[in-house]
């Protein structure tokens, strides 16, 4: 099959850079949308839509708004530290307890 790698003059890539561009590589599917194309500074761990998925003995991080996508598995997991996506929200802001001594 030719691409636009195969139109390229021999030696303009050696074979060790033409194996790294051919290498595939596993794409998380449990985002919304792509990590890092949302605010900058923000995290999947600050949004309205990051949640846990209890499936028999282990949790799962999720989210919320790529539901359909979800596998119960690692297959769909996010990251709490993953840059936001474009889907971000903030979440709703905690109640502080006051601590009585």
């Amino acid at each position: 099959m030719k691409d636009l790698f195969d139109l390229l003059p021999e030696g303009v890539l050696t074979p060790e850079e033409r194996r790294r561009l051919y290498a595939t590589v596993p794409r998380r599917r449990g985002h919304f949308g792509r990590p890092g194309s949302g605010p900058e500074g923000e995290t999947c761990g600050t949004c309205a839509h990051y949640t846990s998925v209890r499936h028999h003995d282990k949790t799962y991080p999720k989210c919320g708004r790529a539901q359909a996508a979800w596998t119960h598995g690692p297959g769909s997991d996010i990251r709490r530290k993953d840059p936001a996506c474009h889907g971000w929200e903030p979440a709703p802001a905690r109640p502080t307890q006051k601590r009585t001594s």
